[in-house]
């Protein structure tokens, strides 16, 4: 259905293989569902629990890129005042 190899589905599940995004989309569509999908973890119970919902990945990861871009942010401001004062 993805038109991947056996070996290549077996070395992403074992985490030796990294895929692009075209990749993603074939492994989602052929599993049914959306690729945000594939990077939650899934829920044993029939309950979803908080901590799985998409809006809380979302949160965590627009927290994450917000402390890295500020970080970039800074070290760009560092590097200019290094400069100018050389």
């Amino acid at each position: 259905m993805t038109s991947l190899s056996i070996q290549m589905i077996n070395s992403i599940e074992g985490r030796r293989a990294w895929v692009s995004d075209k990749t993603l989309i074939a492994l989602s569509n052929a599993l049914g569902i959306e690729v945000f999908q594939l990077f939650t973890p899934a829920s044993k119970n029939k309950k979803q629990d908080k901590r799985t919902l998409p809006s809380h990945w979302l949160l965590k990861i627009r927290q994450d890129i917000k402390s890295d871009i500020n970080a970039d942010i800074d070290i760009h401001f560092e590097r200019l005042f290094n400069t100018t004062m050389d």
